[in-house]
């Protein structure tokens, strides 16, 4: 008898275990992009400069392609999601990925020399 039981457990077990799985790496996913501080646009339009060496988690809606500038990347509009004002980005050529007008990102941004607002990672949302 305890040998037509031992089958049935490891096949309930193995797709507990496999959403168990699944739900842990969304729920440590979304936790890890969250974890920098939203972007300052106030205190970036006042003074860039001082948020020169710093992160920033930026939800913004990708707006209209300005530059192309060779061996950088895109310089591209976008909409802040939280503020609605219009900001400058820096999306370099080595992340890869389709950017269309008028969809939604969660960007991980650091400013760089200048003030320019350089794109670590980006993601849909």
């Amino acid at each position: 008898m305890k040998a037509k039981t031992v089958p049935i457990i490891i096949a309930i077990l193995i797709p507990i275990i496999s959403v168990a799985t699944a739900l842990s790496l969304i729920y440590f996913k979304k936790k890890g992009t969250n974890d920098a501080s939203v972007f300052p646009y106030e205190a970036y339009i006042k003074e860039p400069e001082n948020l020169y060496g710093n992160s920033y988690l930026l939800k913004a809606e990708f707006e209209l392609q300005l530059a192309t500038i060779a061996g950088k990347g895109r310089v591209i509009s976008v909409r802040d999601s939280s503020t609605g004002k219009k900001l400058a980005v820096l999306v370099p050529d080595n992340l890869s990925g389709n950017i269309m007008t008028h969809q939604r990102y969660e960007m991980d941004v650091r400013v760089g020399k200048g003030g320019a607002v350089i794109v670590e990672s980006m993601q849909k949302y």
